[in-house]
């Protein structure tokens, strides 16, 4: 019977991946920064946000093709999912210890497919003009729609039963349309993506954000980076870390309200046994 892992044991595995990480970037010349809550956390915590457990990093489009054949040829515990290596239902990168395993009756995109791990996304350049890059994102949107529904039961996930149960419904013609083309669909977006990189435009994101039109940053903030303390950890940051987190959280050294430090994760972690590796 697979042992379920404390959340001390989660926290340990996350750092080990991040440690790892950091190691495989800074002996390839490749620049990486922590992400969204995890940046929050560093400069808020020097580590995790209490109440959230995630470990988020990003890359700069360049250093992202540059990792992802590195990482994907790893022998070991430390196992890329991309969708160039894996069925992939959503458009960035998952690092993940093989000796662990996610089990998630709401997330079938991931349940029992990979373990503990950390998030990696591309950062691409986005229109300057508002309503063209609103356009753009609602574009990027609707194929990241089509991407989540090349499979079953991986295109009902949701955070709630009732998501669960309206994406059966809403979500069935795109997979009636798009179901056994994962990879075409995947290598579609992902080229998407990409649509405005050779132009160099003056902002930069990662375009399929939960944040939609918030995340975007001058592209000049991923031109500079820096060491900052993560728990235990020396890793690495943007140096114009607060214009970053401003666009996004606002007064980011504000601690929200008691009823909102919550953490919403619906993931069990468990040890593989011996004999269930994948």
């Amino acid at each position: 019977m697979k042992k379920e892992m404390t959340k001390s044991e989660v926290r340990n595995v996350q750092l080990g991946l991040l440690d790892f990480l950091d190691k495989i970037c800074r002996e390839n010349d490749i620049e990486y920064s922590l992400a969204g809550g995890s940046l929050l956390g560093s400069e808020r915590h020097q580590g995790f946000i209490p109440w959230d457990g995630d470990i988020d990093v990003m890359l700069r489009r360049d250093y992202y093709e540059k990792l992802m054949p590195i990482l994907s040829e790893l022998e070991g515990n430390y196992q890329l999912h991309y969708y160039k290596k894996n069925i992939d239902y959503q458009n960035y990168a998952k690092f993940y210890d093989d000796r662990t395993i996610l089990k998630s009756f709401r997330d079938q995109m991931y349940d029992g497919r990979i373990g503990v791990h950390i998030d990696i996304f591309p950062q691409d350049y986005l229109p300057d003009d508002k309503l063209e890059r609103t356009k753009f994102l609602k574009k990027i949107f609707k194929m990241s729609e089509a991407l989540a529904s090349t499979g079953f039961p991986a295109y009902i996930s949701g955070t709630k039963w009732y998501y669960q149960f309206a994406r059966f419904f809403l979500r069935l013609p795109l997979f009636i349309k798009h179901h056994g083309k994962n990879r075409e669909v995947a290598e579609e977006l992902d080229q998407l993506m990409q649509k405005y990189d050779s132009q160099k435009t003056k902002e930069v994101g990662f375009v399929s954000s939960k944040y939609f039109d918030k995340e975007h940053f001058p592209s000049e903030i991923f031109n500079d980076y820096e060491d900052i303390k993560f728990e235990d950890l020396k890793v690495r940051k943007i140096k114009q870390h607060k214009v970053y987190l401003k666009q996004l959280f606002g007064d980011y050294m504000k601690l929200p309200a008691k009823k909102d430090q919550v953490d919403h994760d619906f993931y069990h972690w468990f040890w593989r046994e011996e004999n269930d590796r994948v």
